[in-house]
């Protein structure tokens, strides 16, 4: 396979993560890098001697590049998705895919046009944990699951500053951050079609965005319920968890206990890697340079990024409605 060429763009916590991931990857080659931020884009360039461009059309267009990684603010996924796949392009978009529903049907419609491969960066899904658990849950070990919770605790006072701080920008942490949880209850237990939240904004008050705290009850399609917890103004370690209960058995975290070892008394604690964050961009990258290779989708295309953002985009309105909201159902095949 001949070596894929490169271009990223937003060189944030995010884009950086990504290019060192990339520059330390043999099956590819970064060509140009973008950034709105002339200092930024020097910096990065002169440290890599790398090409840049502050315009990321410009990097779009290179008639060598076949790959562009998005890691730009939210907001701005759309735009420069669509872009990229109407040029023909295989893109990384980090999560969230969007921003609404209108903007995700916008960007299933140019991948399925272009036909270009399309990877949606929900980092959990590349994680050994998680993947470990997903084959636990997926093996019967705990029984058919009838709750599943998830919790995402981030104690976000570090990241507020630039388009964050900015109410025009900054969007809702349900999307910004719940799509961690979500995203991750939706791939081990199964499609949501149900959510009701309550949130509240006491921990950052000054804040631009609607709340700090949200809770979030789950009804997924085969009658499981769930819940997830959003919090991002707490003062505590970060810590992202899962527990799902069974007919068989309960998994919280890496810890297991199962009917299917007759004379167990307690939870049985597995040998698997935790991290206090998780940062696998070298498995999601891996992954879709596989997909080109092999040309098939991606684990986590384009529609699966869009029902990830339809359920965050439900508990928005069901927290502002005080009532119940079915999430919108995306069709999963891009063809």
């Amino acid at each position: 396979m001949k070596k894929i060429n490169v271009g990223v763009i937003g060189l944030g916590y995010a884009g950086k993560q990504h290019l060192d991931a990339y520059l330390k990857n043999p099956a590819v080659e970064v060509l140009m890098v973008s950034d709105a931020s002339a200092e930024t884009l020097a910096a990065v360039c002169r440290q890599h001697q790398l090409e840049g461009n502050r315009d990321y059309r410009e990097i779009i267009k290179h008639p060598k590049i076949d790959l562009i990684s998005i890691c730009t603010p939210d907001y701005l996924h759309c735009e420069q998705a669509v872009c990229a796949a109407l040029a023909g392009k295989h893109v990384l978009c980090e999560k969230p895919l969007a921003t609404s529903l209108a903007e995700c049907e916008k960007i299933l419609a140019a991948v399925r046009q272009k036909k270009v491969k399309f990877l949606t960066g929900q980092v959990l899904r590349f994680t050994p944990l998680f993947l470990s658990l997903k084959k636990i849950v997926d093996s019967g070990a705990v029984g058919k699951p009838f709750f599943a919770e998830s919790d995402y605790i981030h104690d976000i006072r570090p990241f507020l500053h630039g388009w964050r701080v900015n109410p025009q920008t900054a969007g809702d942490m349900i999307l910004g951050g719940g799509c961690h949880p979500i995203d991750l209850l939706r791939w081990i237990v199964g499609e949501v079609r149900e959510v009701y939240a309550a949130t509240n904004k006491l921990a950052l008050a000054d804040a631009p965005f609607p709340a700090d705290h949200m809770l979030i009850s789950l009804k997924f399609a085969d009658g499981a319920v769930g819940k997830v917890q959003i919090s991002v103004g707490c003062r505590r370690p970060y810590a992202l968890n899962l527990g799902v209960y069974g007919t068989k058995g309960t998994l919280i975290n890496n810890r297991l206990f199962t009917e299917n070892i007759p004379a167990l008394e307690d939870f049985i604690n597995l040998p698997l890697p935790t991290k206090a964050e998780y940062q696998y961009y070298d498995r999601e990258i891996d992954e879709l340079l596989k997909a080109i290779e092999e040309d098939r989708e991606p684990a986590v295309n384009a529609a699966d990024g869009a029902e990830t953002v339809a359920v965050c985009l439900a508990a928005i309105e069901s927290a502002k409605k005080n009532q119940p909201v079915a999430v919108k159902k995306f069709p999963g095949k891009i063809t």
